[in-house]
């Protein structure tokens, strides 16, 4: 039986072992995302046969990331099917990207083939990643991007601004801004936001043991805007959370420009995180002009 355990800081270096080999740029497979999400989603791991399993539980059903490692996969795909057939009737293998598609779909037709259950893949557009060019998104040129530009132009107009690096002389700043933003939205009757803010919380915890990097926009002495992330690899930085204060108009657009400038320095691409499909969200990540998207699948193999 396949032992899985909490996630813990302590298993950060063990992640770090087994993802150096692994070549996926979606955010879920970053310890950093497992670790800030583990409470939302119940997020465990197990070792065996040479792999790095990660489990996710939600509305307690159990969902399996694509085994990391170096094996046999089958095997492994077969003890993790095995278990959850004998005890819940199907598996649910999600956030794997197309790039992966092809292994579990064969998989899972010869598994089919010996155990007469059936599958299905499944394309969950409200957890595609959007991509985009840290340069494109300092400089922000061309027809489509110029309400973006005239929303910086008109912050720099109107206001006495700065911007810091988040350090622990300015994270309580953040903290107060984030309760503030919170009450405004309303967050605890969002289920989503709610979420988002566990996790935001977590970051503001281990902001510095994680070695997370984020910048703080201010007009004066007060905080509209924040950004957080972290790299993913060596040419793609992760932004995970921002905020802004929208009655600050043009706040959104300078701490997006204003951190891509930074980031522009090191990466070449940004991955700005999912919409989950909140149609707002959605439309604010396609105005932006992504590079592309990275297709996110889940496949559902069950007895017929």
């Amino acid at each position: 039986m396949l032992q899985f355990q909490p996630l813990d800081l302590k298993a950060q270096q063990l992640f770090s072992t087994y993802s150096q080999k692994f070549d996926c740029q979606l955010m879920n497979y970053s310890f950093i995302v497992l670790f800030l999400y583990r409470n939302v989603c119940r997020i465990q791991y197990a070792i065996s046969d040479n792999f790095l399993l990660i489990k996710a539980t939600q509305n307690e059903k159990d969902y399996f990331m694509f085994p990391i490692g170096e094996g046999n996969l089958s095997i492994i795909l077969d003890k993790i099917a095995n278990e959850m057939l004998n005890t819940h009737k199907s598996v649910l293998f999600y956030q794997f990207c197309n790039d992966f598609a092809p292994i579990l779909i064969q998989w899972a037709e010869e598994y089919c083939e010996k155990t007469a259950c059936q599958f299905q893949v499944t394309s969950v557009r409200d957890d595609f990643e959007y991509i985009y060019s840290a340069i494109k998104l300092t400089q922000l040129e061309g027809h489509l991007l110029k309400p973006k530009r005239n929303q910086v132009n008109h912050f720099v107009k109107h206001n006495r601004w700065k911007y810091n690096f988040i350090c622990k002389d300015n994270i309580d700043k953040v903290k107060t801004f984030n309760t503030l933003w919170d009450d405004y939205k309303t967050v605890g009757e969002q289920p989503s936001l709610m979420k988002e803010n566990m996790a935001l919380e977590e970051a503001f915890n281990y902001f510095f043991e994680l070695n997370m990097q984020g910048i703080i926009l201010q007009i004066e002495d007060e905080v509209v805007a924040f950004s957080i992330g972290f790299p993913l690899n060596e040419d793609t930085f992760l932004v995970l959370f921002e905020k802004a204060d929208r009655n600050c108009k043009g706040a959104y657009s300078m701490i997006n420009k204003l951190f891509a400038n930074e980031i522009s320095k090191k990466y070449t691409y940004i991955n700005r995180a999912e919409d989950a499909g909140v149609d707002g969200l959605r439309k604010a990540k396609l105005s932006y002009l992504p590079e592309y998207l990275i297709e996110v699948n889940e496949l559902k193999l069950f007895e017929c």
